[in-house]
């Protein structure tokens, strides 16, 4: 009896130290959150992640015919990129206009009382403008 209960007590003791060494969450890459502007082929100017930026072990940059694979990052910012309403903000912020607190707080009430709300309050407004106006008739 003795020999299986510390047996059991050394595979849980086991069990808690593997377990123990675990990693639980996971690190975020690091990489440039930076944009640079480069001039093309045509001489236009474009805004090009810096996590984007293809180079080698050396620091040299990579021909185009040469497959890397990409660095963490470089898809976020590259996404990012597309949907700025200014390109110019990601290299400089701008000032923010005041909040649309009225907005802001119908959506949140809409939330937390349900989205069902707001249709019932909009068929119980149509049917009593059709009750003012006789029932549509």
């Amino acid at each position: 009896m003795n020999g299986s209960c510390a047996m059991t007590r050394l595979s849980v003791l086991s069990t808690c130290l593997l377990l123990g060494a675990c990693q639980t969450q996971l690190q975020a890459p690091s990489y440039s959150p930076g944009y640079q502007t480069v001039i093309d082929g045509n001489g236009q100017a474009l805004l090009v992640p810096d996590a984007c930026r293809r180079v080698s072990e050396q620091g040299q940059p990579v021909d185009e015919g040469e497959l890397l694979p990409l660095p963490p990052g470089c898809a976020n910012n590259a996404n990012l990129l597309q949907m700025v309403e200014r390109r110019g903000d990601l290299l400089r912020g701008r000032q923010t206009g005041p909040t649309l607190a009225a907005p802001v707080g119908r959506a949140a009430q809409s939330y937390l009382e349900g989205f069902e709300t707001d249709e019932k309050r909009r068929r119980r407004q149509e049917q009593a403008a059709q009750s003012d106006t006789g029932g549509g008739r």
